[in-house]
């Protein structure tokens, strides 16, 4: 039974490892990586993240700061977004869930009823 269990879990790797949509996923991930404005703009993002944050943890969710800070990151995400290889990388990366969420509910899926039922 576990050898059965290994060469299953060793077929669908393989199988995954030669899917089109986690090579194309790879492959745009790794453009992102290698384009500066990609990273410039993940950079700025990051930076309104952590300043919002750090609004937060200081002043109320409706004083001006917080506001301005949470406008900002709002942009700069918004900004991040519409890049067209991060909205290519979006793309693929939700194909790739579905396809894991398909996979998890093929394996899964008569066991997660079988728990509610007896829950």
């Amino acid at each position: 039974m576990n050898n059965d269990i290994y060469s299953i879990a060793s077929e669908l790797k393989k199988i995954l490892e030669d899917d089109s949509r986690l090579k194309l996923l790879n492959d745009l991930e790794q453009q992102m990586n290698d384009n500066e404005e990609v990273m410039a703009l993940a950079y700025q993002k990051d930076i309104a993240s952590a300043e919002y944050s750090d609004a937060l943890s200081h002043f109320r969710e409706d004083d001006d700061i917080t506001i301005k800070a949470r406008q900002q990151l709002y942009r700069s995400k918004k900004n991040l977004d519409e890049h067209p290889l991060v909205r290519q990388y979006l793309k693929a990366y939700s194909e790739v869930r579905n396809l894991y969420l398909e996979i998890n509910n093929i394996l899964f899926g008569d066991l997660s009823m079988h728990m509610k039922e007896h829950h």
